[in-house]
């Protein structure tokens, strides 16, 4: 039951969980949680962990779970979700050549589809965890048409396993690779930074672990020309993991200093683990005078424990240009949340939201008392509150979060009538 329960966010929690492996009152306004669509046993898909939007307002999943089976588990899929709960499938994946495991996807303008699977496609590499593949970066149109646009290849000349999808930007894709590369902590390689343009695929950054970090797992934030994101391993901090020590990073990227001959890579931030938090795993986002928001899964308050060493339930932090870390709030792994594993988004009046995928109610639908996870938000002035927790029938370890207007849209993995996950809208008064 547990290793299901951990599937969303695929082999970074698995690896994490085998490392040694205050009441918060509700706000006097109120929220409106509608459930868009609950997957059942009919739809033959799992909610997934991934959601994009485009412009008329439909959404786009990528589920783990589909029925076409690669290597005895399955292939996963693209689906699509309307406005009024109306669901479609629009891709399966079948392993080789078009990918395995899909963990990536963003809408264009245009409402052309980007995204990336961990496994599959062309690679002949034989260290790919046991699947035909090392990944694929594809091009999907809004009616499932899709085209691969890259299979990643063989450390050291590629990156290997993304997980994590890509950004846009005047025609290029960004994006990371959690193994391959030329470091050698990782199995094998410790990750990479890459650029998809006019049809040729260029590694831009090989990370090697020490400090200046290893094994990116969240797609990156492109700011002024900057490439900025997190490392879940890596860096100076004193956590011992399979990997080697550090805590997680936060680093920038400036491509023109490669083009000079630099490497082009800094580390702003070096996780100790303590109470500024551990273990980075989701994808940074930035406000306007270019502040950095994030979440590391583990770290924080040392005595929440839930899933044995490395202690610490996760925290959410703020970083500026300097690396000065604040920390904004620390989970406890009761009714606020535990392990907050994606990004946050924030609003146009700069009020951060989120999703802790575990905690909130402890009496929740998991025997292991660790909850069903809950939405929270950090106003402006640093205030910390919940504003859903998930009860299971609404849902369950909630992952993915967009905001468009006064609407948040997410997915949870788990819960609903046929424990699948849902696809749910929750409107901000």
């Amino acid at each position: 039951m547990r290793e299901e329960r951990l599937r969303p966010r695929g082999r970074f929690l698995r690896s994490i969980s085998s490392l040694s492996i205050v009441l918060l009152a509700l706000p006097a306004w109120t929220q409106t949680y509608n459930v868009i669509h609950a997957f059942t046993d009919q739809d033959n898909l799992y909610a997934g962990s991934v959601l994009t939007q485009d412009a008329a307002g439909n959404l786009y999943g990528a589920s783990w779970y589909s029925e076409h089976k690669c290597h005895g588990d399955t292939c996963g899929a693209i689906y699509k979700v309307t406005p009024t709960g109306t669901l479609t499938l629009l891709h399966e994946f079948k392993g080789s050549p078009d990918g395995e495991y899909p963990v990536g996807l963003v809408a264009d303008e245009t409402g052309t589809l980007y995204g990336t699977t961990t496994y599959g496609g062309t690679s002949t590499f034989q260290n790919c965890n046991g699947h035909d593949g090392c990944g694929t970066l594809f091009e999907m149109t809004s009616s499932g048409k899709e085209t691969i646009l890259h299979s990643f290849s063989a450390p050291p000349t590629d990156g290997i396993e993304p997980l994590s999808g890509v950004i846009v930007s005047n025609g290029s894709l960004y994006g990371t690779t959690y193994f391959g590369g030329t470091g050698n902590a990782g199995f094998p390689g410790d990750g990479t930074i890459y650029e998809f343009a006019d049809g040729i695929e260029t590694v831009l950054y090989n990370f090697t672990d020490g400090p200046q970090g290893g094994f990116p797992g969240a797609d990156p934030l492109l700011l002024n020309g900057t490439l900025y994101g997190t490392t879940v391993f890596g860096g100076t901090g004193p956590c011992e993991t399979t990997y080697g020590y550090g805590c997680g990073t936060v680093f920038e990227f400036e491509r023109a200093k490669t083009v000079r001959g630099g490497t082009g890579e800094h580390t702003l931030y070096e996780f100790q683990g303590g109470a500024d938090g551990g273990f980075p795993a989701a994808s940074l986002i930035a406000d306007n005078e270019g502040n950095l928001y994030g979440t590391t899964v583990l770290g924080g308050d040392l005595n929440c424990n839930i899933s044995g060493p490395p202690p610490g339930c996760g925290v959410a932090f703020k970083l500026t240009q300097s690396g000065q870390e604040t920390v904004l709030h620390t989970f406890t792994g009761g009714s606020d949340g535990a392990w907050p594993s994606y990004a946050l988004v924030m609003d146009a009046a700069g009020n951060l939201y989120g999703t802790a995928y575990f905690g909130g109610d402890l009496n929740c639908e998991d025997e292991a008392g660790l909850g069903c996870g809950t939405i929270f938000k950090i106003d402006t002035a640093g205030n910390f509150s919940v504003i859903h927790t998930f009860e299971g029938e609404d849902g369950s370890l909630p992952v993915a979060l967009i905001l468009n207007g006064s609407t948040l849209y997410g997915v949870a993995g788990y819960g609903g009538p046929d424990n699948r996950g849902v696809v749910y809208g929750l409107t901000l008064p």
